[in-house]
């Protein structure tokens, strides 16, 4: 199988490369990393010119009608920049409403979601959030109309969402369901909290007796918007391990040391091709999760899962080999090799971590 983008969507990632560089490159990312994390600017962009949280979304719901694998290239740039816009997590609220949500609420809800004037959160916070022993809140009351009970740590741009997709124990307390709440509703109160990724910041959602709309409990529906979000994580991952191992190789023809660059010296070659070997074969997999994805098959949830795990684990290497490369000045606030390791350390323990990951897997294929 040909793991690559073809002409035309290459042709689209760089024209969104482009754009990255100039609107939101990373001296813009650390002035927005110090004023919250959000570049809300280049997200309404990103969202009402380019129609990113949509581009594989069918047309008849104002999506671009394209494959999901447009969808993670754009999620493989945003990466490789670490823009601070709130893509993974508002497509998974899209997908939430396309997969468990009636007609109704596709047609009213998904419209503001799909152009950036409103932003969504697929409210994950831990590894088992959609499971019945581990959802943290619980929904009472009429099934129909119910209201919401919990608390959420750590939603991924929390603060600046303005719809939350939260799991939440149905009123029976046999099953996790889905649940649109509105998150300037009364009886929702969202905190901003620091995060170690200062790109990617986090909120905790507070929850008393608030008002919401079900979605739907279907237990593969669910599933499929979660391993979905993986994908879209690992595809972030991987665009941010490129990224990485750029900044090390242009950095090591340039460092003089000993009359050298330091990239003729081989424990600085051995770390480059380490972590080239680890990107490549990263690749494979996260591209053959974007298949799957975009063909919904059986294989889907296993590769999802394997994606995350493998990309999370390749962008922590290449990361931490990056610093060793840049060498004392690779830990300094002044440098960038720092951020990326903020990235690569938050993204590994979101849904799980890899041990949660191989357990789940070994689930998966029935070992």
């Amino acid at each position: 199988m040909y793991f690559a983008f073809d002409e035309d969507q290459e042709e689209f990632r760089s024209s969104l490369r482009r754009l990255l560089s100039e609107r939101a490159p990373l001296t813009r990312v650390r002035e927005v990393a110090e004023e919250g994390g959000h570049d809300g600017e280049t997200w309404r962009l990103l969202a009402s010119n380019m129609g990113v949280p949509g581009l594989h979304v069918a047309e008849k719901f104002g999506g671009g009608g394209f494959s999901f694998l447009e969808t993670a290239l754009v999620a493989q740039e945003l990466g490789r920049a670490l823009t601070p816009v709130p893509m993974v997590t508002t497509t998974g609220a899209i997908e939430a409403v396309l997969r468990l949500g009636t007609e109704e609420q596709q047609t009213t809800v998904l419209p503001g979601l799909l152009d950036g004037s409103v932003i969504g959160a697929l409210a994950l916070s831990g590894s088992d959030d959609t499971a019945v022993g581990a959802a943290k809140v619980r929904a009472t009351g009429d099934p129909s109309a119910p209201s919401l009970t919990g608390r959420l740590d750590y939603v991924t741009f929390g603060h600046v969402a303005d719809l939350l997709v939260v799991p939440a124990l149905v009123p029976a307390g046999d099953a996790v369901a889905l649940y649109l709440l509105d998150a300037h509703a009364s009886g929702v109160h969202v905190t901003a909290q620091p995060s170690l990724d200062l790109t990617r910041p986090v909120a905790t959602v507070e929850i008393v007796d608030a008002d919401a709309r079900v979605l739907g409990a279907d237990p593969v529906s669910i599933g499929r918007v979660v391993n979905l979000v993986r994908t879209l994580l690992a595809n972030e991952a991987l665009g941010a391990a490129e990224a990485v191992l750029d900044m090390a190789v242009s950095y090591a023809k340039q460092r003089v040391q000993f009359n050298r660059p330091i990239g003729s010296f081989q424990a600085i070659k051995h770390k480059c091709a380490d972590m080239a070997i680890a990107i490549d074969a990263a690749q494979a997999t996260v591209m053959y999760a974007a298949m799957c994805a975009d063909q919904d098959n059986d294989e889907f949830a296993r590769v999802a899962v394997m994606a995350k795990a493998q990309a999370s684990e390749c962008l922590t290497l290449c990361a931490a080999h990056n610093i060793q490369v840049h060498g004392g000045i690779g830990f300094t606030w002044e440098a960038d090799p720092h951020l990326y390791f903020r990235r690569a350390k938050a993204t590994e323990p979101i849904l799980g971590n890899n041990a949660h990951h191989t357990e789940l897997l070994a689930d998966l294929v029935g070992i």
